[in-house]
């Protein structure tokens, strides 16, 4: 064992830059990849100032409602500050919740109640302001109705007697319980609905990371090529140790090493810890090299094998969900969601028929190199 770790380390020592290199890409990538489109996000969000010059309960949260629009930067300034601001560009549009903003709306009022500047450089104006003023519509509508509950008690001398805040509350519960219109909205590999308030990145981490552990795999697993269909190769007839013995000594020695680079990734990556995502990856690494393998035994050129395994890749990315979600066409038909081994990592799963791959393609390669040299 010692003579064949020294002789493997010998082999690798030519490589070790290029194999340290496809060891750490798909981490590496990943953390980039990310961090890019955060960063991209957060420069797409356009930037808008509120005055809020009414303060008053009704008005902050009419300003939290706006706060949880992902594509809004909200700052809250003076008006002479957001002005300001305004002509350095600095903004895209400034709008003024005015005094009274509440008691108007009490009161059944509905004009005057927001003020808005902008430039001739306020590309987004238009548009944000149509978002602040449908939910003031809304807030109008909601106090309207309240009005009318309000005098409708009165007319008709009921005991109920509801407050102006309690009715409106009730108006919200009852929206939400009879929506005309449901969407539920959620992240492709997200396991749990996403709330308005929660921020979600916007690049799925774990799909990039598969995709480029496909690459990685596949490009890592040449030495089977090199060294299977290397001309020395038959000199392993006269040899003590078996050319089978080797083969899955250097591939024992490939996955523990990936294995433990999967486990530093997941621990970077991921803030919390569970056994049952680490055995998803490990399932999911598996299913990648069991790929590789199979596509390694039956080539004898590296160059195609490379181009091969890159279409491959790709191909798999794509049916797996890790740039577009699949969620819709796996529900017509579940079936293709068997295709790629990174949806059941996307889903955090381990996929059955995907586990049966593995074993089917160990043994299949075990009885294949074991006839080369019999």
């Amino acid at each position: 064992m010692k003579t064949f770790l020294f002789t493997r380390m010998l082999l690798l020592k030519r490589h070790s830059l290029s194999i340290l290199l496809w060891l750490f890409m798909p981490l590496i990538l990943t953390v980039v990849i990310v961090h890019w489109g955060n960063a991209a996000a957060q420069d797409a969000q356009i930037p808008i100032a509120i005055v809020d010059e009414d303060n008053s309960e009704l008005s902050q949260a009419f300003i939290q409602e706006l706060q949880q629009i992902d594509l809004l930067t909200i700052q809250l300034m003076s008006k002479q500050k957001a002005l300001y601001a305004l002509e350095k560009n600095q903004l895209d549009s400034v709008f003024i919740i005015k005094r009274n903003f509440e008691k108007q709306l009490r009161n059944n009022k509905r004009d005057q109640l927001i003020e808005a500047y902008s430039t001739n450089r306020s590309y987004f104006y238009f548009a944000v302001k149509e978002n602040i003023s449908s939910l003031a519509q809304r807030k109008a509508i909601q106090a309207k109705a309240a009005h009318e509950v309000k005098s409708l008690l009165k007319k008709y001398d009921s005991a109920i007697h509801w407050s102006f805040d309690e009715i409106v509350a009730q108006g919200q519960k009852r929206e939400e319980r009879y929506e005309l219109l449901t969407v539920e909205f959620s992240y492709f590999n997200e396991n749990e609905s996403s709330t308005p308030t929660e921020k979600t990145n916007l690049l799925a981490s774990w799909g990039i990371w598969a995709f480029f552990t496909l690459i990685s795999t596949f490009y890592l697993f040449d030495w089977v090529i090199k060294e299977s269909n290397h001309p020395v190769v038959v000199r392993w007839l006269q040899c003590k140790v078996s050319y089978t013995a080797y083969f899955f000594s250097t591939l024992g020695i490939y996955l523990f090493v990936m294995l433990l680079v999967d486990f530093l990734t997941y621990r970077i990556i991921e803030t919390q810890f569970l056994w049952s995502q680490v055995l998803a990856i490990g399932v999911f690494r598996l299913c990648c090299a069991a790929l590789a393998l199979f596509v390694a035994v039956h080539m004898k050129i590296t160059t195609s094998y490379y181009f091969i395994t890159l279409i491959f890749s790709l191909l798999l990315a794509l049916i797996g969900g890790s740039f577009i979600p699949m969620e819709r066409l796996f529900a017509k038909w579940p079936l293709m969601s068997e295709l790629s081994p990174i949806y059941a990592l996307l889903q955090w799963d381990i996929s059955l028929v995907w586990t049966v791959f593995i074993v089917l393609i160990c043994m299949y390669v075990y009885r294949k190199e074991s006839s080369r040299f019999a």
